[in-house]
């Protein structure tokens, strides 16, 4: 059994369709067909549906092709986490690959390059951008990158992490806003507000924040505006007096003269929407420089 055969099986039963995954791996569907076959000869069973196939033209993977179709994923993860590790044997763990999400502000990168620069000015960071803070998790346990900027409490139980900031969401608007002279704003005020708002799939907490404004009575789907997909938008968009927006209170809002920070007055029985950043990593993906 070749790696070979395994990348061919998967893209079979991604596709569903040969010639599709023939065009796909840059093979001739015969060539495709017979490593299946052999595949398939070696286990002792079928991992398609010939009967299916042959009837209606169909390509269906049989229960035991859908056992192997998960192995077969492992497999080829443990593969490339091996090819990984040498290659940071093989640069004596100089080369670091740190995963951050998308909406991670860049004064959080810029800190921990800086701290990685002055304390280990041997160590090469790669930096690899994922889309969320989930993705960063999940490519920690696949072990494509060896250390992951995301946020706490951590998602997937085999990883490991520190805090290293907290913070808090403050709501921002504009200086000419009704509510610009009062020092906090209670979420009742807000009821009638439009919003800016980075969409759901990229918001780290877009469920705690709706869940929050629902218990108070504000459905603030139906005055979100615009949707944007970085803070520094956000703030353009909120100094046009576009909207009002909530966002972390550690992004360098002082960049626009604009706009006002408020923070949120809570009742006593709601709890403030709390940041947490951390640096997450696999321990059992740690070279002895990185530990």
């Amino acid at each position: 059994m070749e790696l070979r055969q395994l990348r061919y099986f998967i893209e079979v039963a991604k596709e569903l369709h040969f010639g599709k995954a023939a065009q796909n791996l840059f093979v001739s569907q015969p060539a495709l067909s017979q490593q299946i076959q052999l595949l398939e000869s070696e286990l002792g069973v079928e991992l398609f549906d010939s009967t299916r196939r042959k009837q209606f033209r169909r390509v269906e993977l049989t229960p035991a092709g859908q056992v192997f179709l998960n192995e077969a994923h492992k497999v080829i993860r443990a593969s490339q986490r091996a090819v990984e590790l040498t290659r940071q044997t093989a640069h004596k763990g100089t080369l670091v690959k740190l995963g951050i999400y998308k909406m991670l502000l860049r004064e959080r990168i810029v800190e921990i390059l800086t701290l990685f620069s002055e304390h280990f000015p041997e160590v090469n960071i790669q930096l690899v951008e994922l889309p969320t803070y989930i993705s960063v998790q999940e490519a920690l346990v696949e072990g494509t990158i060896q250390l992951g900027m995301t946020l706490w409490p951590l998602r997937l139980d085999a990883l490991q992490g520190h805090v290293y900031r907290k913070g808090h969401l403050c709501v921002i608007l504009p200086k000419n806003h009704r509510l610009a002279s009062q020092a906090e704003l209670h979420l009742n005020s807000l009821k009638k507000e439009k919003w800016i708002e980075i969409p759901a799939t990229l918001h780290p907490f877009y469920t705690q924040v709706e869940s929050i404004f629902q218990q108070a009575g504000i459905n603030r789907k139906a005055s979100i505006t615009q949707e944007v997909s970085s803070l520094d938008l956000v703030g353009e968009l909120v100094s046009m007096n576009q909207g009002i927006a909530l966002v972390p209170i550690l992004f360098d809002w002082t960049r626009y003269p604009d706009i006002l920070v408020k923070n949120i007055q809570w009742d006593a029985d709601q709890h403030p929407l709390e940041i947490e950043y951390a640096i997450a990593y696999h321990p059992e993906h740690l070279t002895p420089r990185l530990k």
